[in-house]
């Protein structure tokens, strides 16, 4: 589902004349299964902001386009602003009158935003959709939650409180700490074919990375970036540490992912070249998405849920905020994540522990000449513990106590293969090593 997001099957042409006019042709796109088909494929479209100087306008032609959900359309609005305002040249969209998926790209408002910079005026009362919505500060925040009042038609009080609380989170996220000129682009829609909410918000501004090594500069990469930034606590406007200031600040994107997947939907976060997806269970990290993508020059979030799938938001909060006060009091161990399968990266280092289990003398080995000087170069590692029945705790303080000592560990170190105990004991050993301050920086 989501951002950077546009899998190269994706990938358009480019039509330029002697006119001035830059012609990004959008392509048709081959989609069995409709939207969740998108969803799972996770496409990825070559974004490109550098064009040739001789460039006096931009047209996006979405003529041959027959199919695109809402965070797609927020990610092409966010980008033609972003050239708008860069360049000073004009930007518009070519729609097909009798291509319903450029009917629907028309009534959602695209081209009035392009040309105004501002919200859509047409949806603020629809029960299906709320049209884009440009967000700067927080006024354009409530009026966008306001709209989201009125998609009440088949969704039920809790999860229409859900999303509300998403919606509110991600737009003051874009008005704190995107850094964006132009703003975020927001877009929240009811799909009652499958009794289905998506909500997503973007914006062209300067990345979670970037945000957040103000306050944590040991970041080396826009993936753990991203694993750091849907931890509990962990917000960019912090100066002197994780958990100075308010008790809520940086909850946002903890309480999204954990929104979304509690009730039975998922979780996009995209920024530059990483994107984390959360399907399933994420109590333990394990069914997430961490997957390299075409760059995208800001942050794109989207949260997709059934329309039924919150039961009572009140005590969905308060399990999310326990969890917070959980990893604040055993923060050692709050970012581990222990994966059902490996992640689709290049350069993925992957350590096997079954051919030296419980012997601690090779593990010290395998952790001073393999494990220390890859996290100290910024690398991802995941350790496989396949053929491992169980790992004592001495075993794993050798191999692992002075690697969740190195600044920003948590977000390169990932688990798989994991038996209970073997999952227990790595807890213990990251609790027993260092704060979760200390560990991400």
């Amino acid at each position: 589902m989501l951002p950077s997001i546009l899998d190269r099957t994706f990938k358009g042409g480019v039509m330029t004349s002697n006119d001035g006019v830059y012609r990004i042709q959008v392509p048709s796109t081959n989609l069995a299964g409709g939207g969740s088909d998108m969803r799972s494929r996770l496409q990825t479209w070559d974004w490109r902001y550098r064009l040739p100087e001789w460039v006096t306008a931009l047209e996006i032609d979405f003529s041959q386009n027959n199919f695109i959900e809402p965070w797609a359309l927020a990610q092409f609005t966010a980008y033609g602003l972003n050239v708008k305002e860069r360049l000073r040249i004009p930007v518009s969209a070519t729609l097909a009158s009798r291509n319903p998926a450029n009917v629907y790209v028309g009534q959602m408002g695209l081209n009035h935003v392009l040309a105004t910079g501002t919200s859509t005026p047409e949806w603020d009362n629809s029960s299906q959709n709320t049209g884009l919505h440009v967000i700067r500060n927080h006024q354009d925040v409530i009026r966008f939650v306001q709209s989201a009042v009125q998609l009440g038609a088949g969704p039920n009080d809790d999860t229409m409180d859900a999303l509300k609380y998403g919606m509110a989170e991600l737009g003051r996220n874009v008005v704190q700490h995107s850094g964006s000129s132009i703003g975020g682009v927001a877009i929240a829609q009811y799909f009652p074919a499958r009794n289905a909410l998506q909500i997503s918000v973007c914006d062209a501004g300067r990345g979670v990375h970037s945000s957040l090594s103000r306050t944590y500069p040991e970041l080396k990469t826009d993936l753990e970036a991203l694993k750091l930034a849907v931890l509990p606590h962990v917000s960019g406007a912090f100066q002197q540490g994780v958990y100075s200031g308010s008790e809520n600040a940086g909850l946002g994107l903890f309480f999204g992912k954990e929104i979304c997947w509690r009730a039975g939907g998922s979780f996009w976060l995209a920024s530059q070249r990483a994107l984390l997806g959360v399907t399933q269970k994420d109590d333990a990290g394990q069914n997430r998405v961490y997957r390299q993508i075409e760059q995208f020059n800001g942050t794109s979030v989207t949260m997709d849920l059934p329309a039924s799938g919150v039961e009572d938001f009140g005590s969905l909060l308060q399990v999310c905020r326990t969890l917070a006060a959980d990893a604040r009091a055993s923060s050692g161990c709050a970012g581990l994540d222990f994966l059902d399968k490996l992640p689709d990266l290049d350069d993925l280092a992957i350590v096997s522990v079954e051919t030296f289990s419980e012997d601690v003398e090779q593990a010290a080995v395998v952790r001073s000449q393999q494990i220390l000087p890859a996290l100290q170069a910024g690398e991802m590692i995941v350790m496989d513990f396949n053929g491992v029945r169980f790992a004592t705790q001495s075993f794993i303080h050798a191999l692992l106590n002075d690697a969740f000592r190195v600044p920003g560990s948590l977000c390169r170190l990932s688990f798989i293969n994991c038996s209970a105990s073997t999952e227990e004991a790595v807890r213990a050993v990251a609790a027993y090593a260092a704060s979760y301050r200390q560990c991400i920086g």
